[in-house]
């Protein structure tokens, strides 16, 4: 058990790591633009935050791959991969208040407030355009909502970036 510990804590330095996280990333975006183009699923303006986040922390994990063998890229990535998956469960629970109807039940409009430089949904509305509003996510597995799926890849990635972040800075202290 201990030799599994260790080896996480030396994720930041692993590019097997990385193409970990990319890959589910990837996985997570082909999901949804499969659910959106083949299976009609529109995604609503919380769903596309979501795919926003999951496209950040892809792109992270590919600029990972580069600055992995310097320790402050290390401690660098790892800490802005573990803000973005916090960034990812704080919108993943506005999509659990819309599929419980808890607090204001995660209220949503018809379109992406995205900063104007950076109109996302105009450069790529295939991905990032909202075309539904906000309700339960469909199941995708087993009675798996999208939705039960995101909590468990959110702290999921927060637990690795947790350790990745860790294991840099003891490393470095050993």
């Amino acid at each position: 058990m201990g030799k599994y510990v260790g080896r996480l804590l030396q994720a930041a330095g692993c590019r097997y790591f990385w193409w970990f996280v990319a890959g589910l990333m990837l996985a997570l975006e082909g999901g949804a633009l499969y659910f959106q183009h083949v299976l009609h699923y529109y995604p609503c303006e919380l769903c596309i935050y979501v795919r926003v986040w999951v496209a950040a922390i892809f792109i992270l994990s590919l600029l990972a791959l580069g600055l992995k063998r310097w320790f402050w890229g290390q401690v660098l990535v790892s800490l802005v991969g573990l803000g973005l998956s916090i960034g990812l469960a704080l919108e993943t629970w506005g999509l659990i208040q819309v599929e419980y109807g808890i607090g204001s039940g995660g209220a949503c409009g018809f379109k992406a407030n995205f900063p104007e430089w950076a109109p996302l949904d105009t450069w790529m509305p295939w991905m990032f355009e909202v075309q539904d509003l906000c309700q339960a996510t469909p199941e995708f597995f087993w009675g798996v909502s999208m939705t039960h799926g995101l909590i468990v890849t959110s702290a999921g990635l927060i637990a690795l970036f947790l350790c990745a972040v860790m294991g840099a800075i003891f490393r470095r202290g050993a």
